[in-house]
């Protein structure tokens, strides 16, 4: 029995025959799993049914371009818009389903759904899918699975349709309903918080006109939640955000003042309860002077101070339950207000926020007040030094955020950053504290260029010298021999004395090995990225104090950061990281070790050589980011490798170039070797009327030096030009020695002492088999001989002390010049010079 050929894929798993097949076979799975077998789904089912939906793309409903304009085109369609039909009214009974089960899955494959389909049917169907999933809200309101899926399906929603403006006006409509459902599971403490939350924010973004005539409930909503403390973090950073989020609801920079006002009004007032006697008085009201104006009434506070205060017994409870969240709380809510954008321009009151962060880092802990208040105990002492870490980051990611916003326009309150960092950075030493301070002096000199790199570099420095360098537990533990070797032979003791003695030394320097512990790799990358920052931004102005210290630093890090990752290092450099810890801060070293290498200095990179030898193995590295960044950095470092003077414009190569020589007996090659030359236009009969006019002699006398033209069409070895150079200069001149410092230099390949020949901008490396011959006039040579400027330089004449190799700095002065073989001219040019002469004998 034949079968249809429409039974089969013809193009197998890119048939588009197959989508509409396969949604079918996931509907009739949907029924037998709800119906015939009469249980709930598995996760393990549903997961299944959602990657086929999404890896094949079976709700997009999109032909490709071979099936459009076909016969079937039509066919095709339809067959695939049934399918989809089908699958959306299956989803529609397990939304409606009693079983919480069966509902749960028919929301999260709505979900699905509403993100897949095509624009026609979701603005044709949204509003039936928003009753739907309404009505499961208001029934399910007990049932956390149900009513989680719920407003995350909604979110999904809403977010969409923000996208299609001709239904934004119903849309909005359908928002300002579900707004106060959301404050009323605020007020409840409902266990789906968090996806209530981020539908709140997902109105304000798109439907702000929905959150507007709710804007006061909704802030007090907000705050009281800050407030009371009672969800974790992550549940108080979403309420933080969406607070700072809230004026874009108004849309007025008035709004966004007010709000950012309020947090720092209620983030002073907890400081004040909190560092009594530990911090100089009226801290609190210098920061109150900067946030109020005179004659202004301060704002309210976010915080209810009557239910944190609960008696000084409670103390330390309050601090750390409620004081350090709110903190948290509240500082990353100005956070996000200064990094998020805004529709209109806002004043930040960057003074107030300046001396609230220098108040939070100026507090290490000590009493400074002479009178101990009774709150002030040493327990309450104790546990605020074991919260004052975390104040410290959080006020550090307050800075950072300030930076981030305000970028270069933070430049006129400069010394207001500066000094309360440096000094904070002086006493800092918590890794993860001097992490998140290297990140902020980054940020600085990113954000105010090469001026505060000027103000930074010392700070930097010093401090990653103390990070980075390892070397420092060697250097302590030979003070300490040299210390014990001279006291032992200062004076005179007994056999059994001096052992005992040096057992002690033993013993100390043990001591201090398994007393020091490693800068963890984490620091170590931080400091990196500042010293990198600085050498970028900062490292060719004012750095001859620090540059050459910096450099030897990043050698000898990038050094042994390569061995480590490789599995080289010795036993005592071995640290005690992840692999891919160890691989990242590699990847850092290197970096800065190219930033070194590349930033303009005074002098020549001093540890080229040795950086180069590293990239090169680094680059044999196969299969890692250390290769693939190798390979990069030898393709910047090229230009340092293989120096030439390249013009802006690609010309077409010349078939000859024009070489003349200076007074001086140094050749020149002119910018503009690929014309004529203007020394060309000055010979008799080629120049104007005034030349010509002028006597024979004196046109001579007048010459431009003589012309030397480059016949490039034969090539050969170094040693046979060698030869003929050696040759062509016994013929042309007798042997005269001058000093060699006033002849022509030789121009060498970096690393060798033979001439380069592959430097010639004029010379056609096509043709393999031609022979170049250059002419040189007797008249120049013999006048060159007179001025002493063509000397023993040349390689025929290079004594073998000439012939050392040359090492970088030497290097750097000379340039890729053609190799000039000194020959006779000939018959025409003899011709022309015994004309000359005669002329001017006449």
């Amino acid at each position: 029995m034949a079968v249809s050929s429409d039974y089969y894929l013809a193009n197998g798993v890119n048939d588009i025959r197959l989508k509409p097949k396969l949604l079918r076979s996931l509907t009739r799975d949907l029924d037998e799993t709800g119906d015939a077998r009469s249980r709930a789904f598995t996760g393990e089912e549903l997961a299944k049914i959602l990657e086929k939906i999404q890896v094949h793309g079976v709700l997009s409903e999109v032909l490709p371009e071979d099936c459009v304009g076909k016969k079937d085109e039509a066919k095709l369609r339809q067959e695939w818009r049934s399918a989809v039909d089908s699958w959306v009214e299956r989803l529609m009974l397990l939304v409606s389903d009693k079983m919480p089960q069966k509902c749960w899955a028919g929301i999260c494959l709505l979900g699905i759904t509403i993100e897949n389909c095509t624009a026609e049917r979701l603005i044709a169907s949204y509003a039936v899918w928003f009753e739907k999933l309404l009505q499961n809200i208001q029934a399910s309101s007990n049932n956390r699975f149900i009513c989680e899926a719920s407003y995350a399906c909604l979110s999904d929603l809403f977010t969409r349709l923000s996208s299609f403006p001709s239904v934004k006006k119903e849309s909005t409509s359908f928002a300002g309903r579900l707004v106060p459902s959301i404050l009323q599971l605020m007020d409840v403490d409902g266990p789906f918080m968090e996806v209530a939350i981020d539908l709140l924010c997902t109105f304000i973004k798109f439907y702000p006109s929905a959150i507007y005539r709710y804007y006061d409930k909704v802030e007090f909503a907000l705050t009281s939640k800050i407030s009371s403390v009672n969800s974790d973090m992550e549940v108080l950073k979403k309420i933080s955000g969406a607070l700072a989020l809230l004026p874009h609801a108004k849309g007025d920079s008035g709004s966004w003042f007010t709000i950012m006002q309020k947090l720092l009004f209620s983030i002073n007032s907890l400081l004040n309860d909190v560092f009594q006697g530990l911090e100089e008085e009226g801290k609190g009201s210098e920061v109150m002077k900067f946030l109020v104006s005179a004659g202004n009434e301060a704002p309210s506070s976010l915080v209810d101070q009557t239910k944190l205060s609960e008696g000084n017994l409670r103390a330390t409870k309050r601090l750390r339950d409620s004081i350090s969240p709110l903190l948290c709380s509240l500082t990353y809510s100005c956070c996000s207000m200064l990094t998020n954008p805004y529709p209109v321009q806002v004043a930040i009151p960057v003074r107030a926020l300046l001396s609230l962060i220098g108040r939070v880092l100026d507090v290490d802990g000590t009493l400074v007040s002479n009178t101990v208040l009774p709150s002030t105990t040493s327990l309450y002492q104790e546990l605020l030094c074991s919260e004052l870490p975390s104040f410290h980051l959080y006020f550090l990611d307050l800075l950072i955020a300030l930076i981030k916003g305000l970028k270069s326009q933070l430049l006129p309150h400069a010394a207001s950053v500066v000094q309360p960092v440096t000094d904070f950075f002086r006493r800092a030493t918590l890794p993860s504290i001097r992490a998140k301070v290297y990140y902020t002096l980054e940020l600085l000199l990113h954000s105010m260029g090469v001026g505060m790199s000027l103000c930074l570099a010392e700070h930097v420095v010093s401090n990653a010298s103390i990070d980075l360098d390892e070397g420092r537990e060697s250097i302590c533990i030979s003070k300490l021999g040299n210390e014990a070797s001279s006291k032992n032979s200062g004076k005179k003791r007994k056999r059994g004395r001096l052992s005992s003695q040096s057992n002690g030394v033993e013993e100390e320097t043990n001591n201090v090995i398994a007393g020091k512990k490693s800068t963890p790799l984490f620091v170590k990358i931080a400091a990196l990225r500042a010293i990198e920052t600085l050498i970028s931004v900062g490292g060719s102005v004012k750095s001859d104090s620090w540059r050459l210290e910096v450099d030897r630093l990043l050698i000898n890090v990038a050094t042994s950061s390569f061995d480590a990752f490789t599995g080289k290092a010795g036993k005592y450099s071995s640290i005690e990281e992840s692999a891919s810890s160890q691989e990242e801060y590699c990847l850092m070293a290197l970096q800065a070790l190219l930033a070194s290498l590349l930033s303009p200095s005074h002098v020549r990179p001093p540890y080229l050589s040795q950086g180069l030898e590293i990239f090169q193995k680094g680059k044999l590295e196969t299969g890692t980011k250390v290769a693939t960044l190798c390979e990069k950095t030898l393709l910047s470092l090229e230009v340092l490798i293989h120096p030439r003077d390249i013009p802006l414009v690609n010309y077409p190569i010349p078939v000859a170039a024009t070489v003349s020589t200076n007074e001086f007996g140094d050749e020149e090659m002119y910018h503009g070797w690929w014309v004529e030359s203007d020394d060309e236009n000055q010979r008799p009969g080629r120049g104007s009327g005034d030349n010509q006019s002028q006597s024979p002699k004196d046109l001579k006398k007048d010459k431009q030096p003589q012309l030397m033209e480059v016949d490039v069409e034969k090539s050969h070895s170094i040693e046979d030009r060698i030869e003929e150079n050696r040759e062509a200069a016994t013929l042309s001149a007798e042997p005269e020695k001058i000093e060699s410092g006033s002849g022509l230099q030789p121009q060498l390949g970096l690393g060798h002492a033979e001439p380069a020949v592959d430097q010639l901008p004029s010379q056609d490396l096509g043709t393999t088999n031609s022979e170049p011959k250059l002419y040189v006039s007797l008249d120049t040579v013999a006048d060159s001989q007179s001025k002493g400027d063509i000397v023993e330089d040349c390689p025929s004449k290079r004594s073998d002390k000439d012939n050392e190799v040359m090492n970088d700095s030497d290097c750097d002065s000379l340039g890729a010049m053609p190799e000039i073989v000194f020959s006779h001219p000939d018959t025409d040019s003899e011709k022309s010079d015994a004309n000359l002469e005669e002329s001017d004998t006449d």
